[in-house]
């Protein structure tokens, strides 16, 4: 069947019956992990917070403007917008800064109940499609330590048959290279696949690898 050249928006987590009405036969799930399978956008902007008021770095914007522009993106990205700004460390490589602001998020995740960033329906889904049979792929520009983390925390780590994280892939959502690598390791069919993204960044890189996009509204 032809795919849509736009996401399809879901205010909440959908069924396996629900993607059916727009795949009938569909085969495999590609799921975005911040903002999508869990609501951790903002444990990363916490992340920054922290890393910010211990180097005195001062933000040329609102924390509600930090948190929209690292939004999606990933990190070696936030590190290229915000490396001139006052108080960041001159020394700086873009590893020190992911190294620093894991860190600061893996802390976070650890003090705060996973149920707080975690829709249970997620979960529903997960299991229903994986008793159907169905490959669950999770594709992230996270790293793999806090992917493996959070996975972990969440006790979701058995729920998928493939993990790309940043470190993984050479080029970066929105270029959708990870969502083609996953197509090519799993041998699935694009046309029988679904991608769920809830960043504009996303979005783009799910549509240009040809597979039709699902918009997570849910958090």
């Amino acid at each position: 069947m032809p795919m849509n050249t736009s996401p399809i928006p879901f205010k909440k987590v959908p069924t396996l019956n629900d993607l059916k009405g727009i795949v009938p036969k569909v085969q495999a799930l590609f799921f975005d992990m911040d903002g999508t399978l869990f609501n951790t956008e903002e444990v990363h902007a916490q992340g920054m917070l922290v890393m910010a008021k211990k180097y005195q770095i001062r933000p040329p914007y609102s924390p509600e403007e930090v948190h929209n522009l690292m939004m999606g993106k990933a990190d070696h990205f936030v590190f290229d917008m915000i490396k001139e700004w006052p108080g960041v460390p001159e020394h700086w490589t873009a590893q020190d800064f992911i190294n620093e602001k894991n860190a600061n998020v893996i802390q976070i995740l650890k003090n705060v109940d996973h149920k707080s960033y975690l829709a249970p329906e997620i979960m529903g889904l997960l299991a229903e499609a994986k008793n159907a049979g169905l490959y669950i792929a999770l594709i992230t520009s996270s790293e793999k330590v806090v992917t493996q983390e959070l996975l972990k925390i969440a006790s979701l780590d058995s729920f998928f048959d493939l993990v790309l994280t940043r470190d993984d892939c050479p080029k970066h959502k929105p270029d959708p290279w990870p969502y083609l690598k996953a197509l090519e390791i799993s041998g699935k069919d694009k046309n029988l696949t679904l991608i769920f993204e809830d960043s504009s960044v996303g979005i783009e890189a799910g549509l240009k690898s040809g597979v039709q996009v699902v918009k997570a509204e849910w958090y």
